[in-house]
């Protein structure tokens, strides 16, 4: 039974990661500023999430908690930082310091839940981060240093909420994730032109909000509750070689060489870890 919730659990968060990775297609599409796009994205990913949790029924606890704030503020501030930090410095920066997140989802693991990290989950993050350092290769890296600083908390709050989800297992954090949009799509409207959008944009919004939020976060809730925080974390990585594997594929955008190899990198690394993962699952 443990060994098939475990496997469940990988295919949950690889599904989130792929819903992650769409982000460049909508955006792609979307002749709207940052901001704007931030607030309807959040706002429709925080419907689509209630509706979740109100058809879904008790398993969801609605009230607010201690730890349920937490994630919530954290979450949010991951998602704010974002915006600015692309705007600040490159966005080969932000990409390389993002891609971080598994080492400091495993050290936390480690430290906070006693979380052994296997000699497999290290190898493997050594490797996604030899394929990260060859997709930023000959990028300008020319940065500000507030740009970095951002870039930074979001890539620490993203693991830290990744570790709280497998900390608090035994309870659904959605409630915290759908808060978490309300509060950026609040934050975002101080900036946003909100009535720019016509119907086909907004449109376009409410699926982003849907897939690439909504979707996401309700597989990878799912799925961080079944397997070690450094797990989740790295098999989340395959949102980086996907994103532009998606906007070539939809408009024909080709790929530096940078690209293609760092992502190779990247994806056979993690797909041989989650194969080797299950396979260990499926033993006796």
């Amino acid at each position: 039974m443990l060994q098939k919730s475990y496997r469940k659990g990988l295919l949950f968060v690889a599904i989130s990661a792929v819903a992650w990775s769409t982000a460049g297609l909508f955006i792609r599409v979307l002749p709207l500023d940052a901001w704007t796009i931030l607030f309807w994205r959040s706002l429709f990913a925080a419907v689509f999430l209630a509706i979740y949790l109100v058809v879904d029924g008790p398993r969801h606890s609605l009230r607010p908690t201690g730890r349920g704030i937490t994630v919530a503020a954290s979450l949010a501030l991951a998602l704010l930082a974002f915006i600015p930090a692309c705007q600040l410095t490159s966005i080969a920066n932000v990409a390389a310091l993002y891609g971080t997140t598994p080492v400091f989802t495993a050290i936390m693991g480690w430290l906070w839940l006693g979380e052994k990290i296997r000699p497999a989950t290290l190898l493997a993050i050594v490797m996604m981060a030899a394929g990260i350092c060859v997709l930023v290769w000959g990028t300008d890296l020319d940065s500000d240093l507030i740009g970095n600083a951002l870039a930074f908390v979001m890539t620490f709050m993203t693991a830290f909420v990744a570790v709280c989800m497998r900390r608090y297992r035994e309870e659904s954090l959605l409630a915290s994730v759908c808060a978490a949009n309300v509060l950026v799509s609040m934050v975002s409207l101080c900036f946003a032109a909100p009535l720019s959008p016509g119907l086909r944009p907004l449109v376009y919004l409410a699926l982003f909000g849907l897939v690439q939020v909504g979707l996401a976060f309700a597989f990878y809730s799912a799925g961080a509750r079944r397997v070690p925080a450094s797990q989740a974390s790295l098999i989340g990585a395959l949102e980086t070689p996907l994103a532009p594997f998606w906007v070539w594929l939809a408009f024909g955008e080709t790929p530096s060489l940078s690209t293609l190899v760092g992502g190779g990198i990247i994806t056979a690394s993690t797909v041989g870890y989650l194969l080797a993962m299950a396979g260990l699952a499926a033993r006796p």
